[in-house]
């Protein structure tokens, strides 16, 4: 057999109801890599603002366990302190 005999030009029958058939398609084939791509832009983009949005309270988080930790050095010191004048 040779490479001219297979012509896949004639598999794809829009009347056929194969699911696969827009592969064969170049119009179809096109639309849909434009419609993953627009899919893939969009679920990258919420994906960097859930991570912008995670870095974010991570910051805040850390502040307050910063100033915790001041504050109740701060506390501590004051109670030895007050418990080494007694």
């Amino acid at each position: 057999m040779a490479a001219d005999d297979f012509d896949l030009t004639n598999i794809a029958d829009p009347d056929s109801g194969n699911s696969y058939d827009f592969l064969f398609d170049e119009d179809k084939a096109k639309k849909a890599a434009k419609a993953v791509k627009i899919f893939q832009d969009v679920s990258v983009g919420s994906t960097k603002e859930k991570m912008r949005e995670e870095g974010r309270q991570q910051r805040e988080s850390a502040a307050q366990r910063q100033e915790f930790a001041q504050q109740d050095e701060a506390r501590d010191y004051g109670q030895a302190q007050r418990a080494y004048r007694f």
